[in-house]
């Protein structure tokens, strides 16, 4: 029971009529307001008022209510926002395992297959909905097309996420991809940013699909939900195609007269361009002096920064008499990449925090792979010098001069190929690593958004004293163990 219920229970004693009376007054269902009295349901604003209505209380009895109502809602609140800002860490780090778990899709058994889900035709079940819009998919991402394909707000939902993941993992010709995204914009500031930052968490996945060059531009809107009138809320359009579809998927109508399909891509184009850009890639797959300048914008010794990733900052610490002792071939890099000594003071100055995971801790210990350095610039590292940087990064942490802490590894499955970075009052960026050199060094993300990256960084810097965090004691104990295997 919250101090809210126990002072309505004590107020609601003194009422001299019944609970059906007060029920009745109040407009609130018997069975609800006993949930109320017994704090397993928080009322509304408006049932508050009218329950201090009915109970004739004087100016200081529902002030002091209304300030416990709103204490109340503000750490129910911070509680929903802390589980949002958790799911986007969570999605992001396991958006590589986000595979099509609810749907199977078939795949087409021919080019005949593909070339007749080219119809204009209404489809009715989800089986038949899904299967046509995962044809058509395959057709568009196997055409020489450049056109981009456009997704509606409602494009984030389990079920269709999963379909453009299959298609999109399934082909490897890159295709540009609009996402419209919906952001809510009333008078509920918290709520709203609780339900965009779910909104951001379902966009996630399309971030580390190769074959997917994704751009999302915020549409703003007063509700969540569809808007009145509007018979098909969710809409996919092809150059040549266009399907619109209910929310459930159960029923679909493709368009494929060229007159339409023009009229309503120009349409989805100006509304697009006109709208701020949320989502945007840096680069397409790009090399290690391509993610250097890209990190250099960001660098600098004032704006704060918290970092997620599987390894620790292992490369923060390195100088260059470390470089001159176990890796001079970096040496000649120094000339030919004018701008890497600047991002490596400025990666060794910037006030950062770093959560990693005790596998990519070890995993440095036994390889000496530094994982954000390209690998024609540093062979791994020998024990020693993998020793000494491990004693610098424990003397970093003991003395509090930069915050590292290990996660916990049922709290955030870190992936050794994603890092997250919220840089405060900036953006947060996505970063993939590639598996295969020939395809660059790295793929990031910017999300354009100044608050959602201060909340975002406030949650992360918060962790260090939370459950989800291994404690500074333990980190030092864990680095001590892994000096003692080297």
């Amino acid at each position: 029971m919250n101090d809210l219920s126990k002072s309505l229970k004590i107020l609601v004693d003194r009422y001299p009529g019944t609970m059906a009376e007060l029920a009745r007054q109040a407009q609130i269902d018997r069975s609800s307001l006993y949930k109320i009295m017994d704090g397993k349901r928080m009322p509304n604003r408006a049932q508050l008022q009218r329950l201090i209505h009915a109970l004739g209380l004087n100016a200081r009895q529902a002030e002091h209510l209304t300030t416990q109502y709103d204490e109340l809602r503000s750490g129910a609140q911070a509680h929903r926002t802390d589980e949002a800002l958790y799911e986007l860490l969570q999605t992001a780090m396991r958006s590589r395992d986000n595979l099509m778990d609810d749907v199977l899709a078939p795949m087409p058994r021919s080019e005949a297959d593909l070339e007749a889900a080219f119809t204009s035709r209404c489809y009715q079940g989800y089986q038949a909905v899904t299967q046509q819009l995962y044809l058509l998919l395959t057709r568009y991402l196997r055409s020489e097309e450049k056109r981009p394909l456009m997704l509606s707000p409602f494009v984030g939902e389990r079920a269709l996420s999963s379909i453009l993941i299959g298609a999109f993992s399934a082909e490897a010709s890159p295709k540009p991809v609009w996402h419209l995204l919906r952001f809510v914009t009333n008078n509920d500031a918290q709520e709203n940013f609780i339900g965009n930052v779910r909104t951001v968490s379902r966009a996630l996945p399309f971030l580390v699909l190769r074959s997917m060059q994704y751009e999302a531009r915020l549409s703003c809107a007063p509700s969540a939900g569809p808007l009145p009138g509007l018979l098909m809320p969710v809409y996919v359009l092809f150059p040549d195609v266009v399907v619109f579809m209910d929310l459930n998927l159960q029923k679909c109508i493709c368009l494929t007269e060229p007159s339409v399909v023009q009229c309503l891509r120009m349409e989805f184009s100006r509304q697009y361009l006109e709208a701020p850009v949320f989502f945007s890639l840096a680069s397409d797959a790009h090399s290690f002096e391509q993610a250097m300048a890209f990190g250099n914008q960001l660098l600098d010794n004032e704006t704060e920064a918290c970092y997620m990733r599987a390894q620790p900052p292992v490369s923060k610490f390195i100088d260059m008499k470390m470089i001159a002792r176990y890796a001079p071939q970096a040496l000649a890099a120094l000339e030919t990449m004018p701008g890497l000594a600047d991002y490596m003071q400025a990666w060794l100055t910037a006030p950062y925090e770093f959560y990693f995971s005790e596998d990519g801790l070890m995993d440095f210990v036994r390889t000496g792979r530094i994982v954000d350095v390209d690998a024609s610039l540093t062979r791994p590292l020998p024990p020693e010098a993998r020793r000494e940087l491990l004693l610098r990064m424990r003397t970093a942490c003991e003395n509090n001069t930069a915050v590292l802490r290990i996660v916990s590894a049922e709290a955030f499955p870190l992936d050794p190929h994603i890092t997250v970075t919220a840089f405060r009052g900036r953006s947060v960026v996505f970063c993939t690593l590639s598996d295969d050199p020939q395809e660059g060094f790295c793929r990031e993300y910017t999300l354009r958004d100044a608050m959602l990256a201060n909340r975002l960084a406030d949650y992360m810097s918060n962790l260090k004293d939370s459950s989800l965090v291994c404690t500074q004691r333990y980190t030092l104990e864990y680095i001590d163990f892994c000096l003692r295997l080297l």
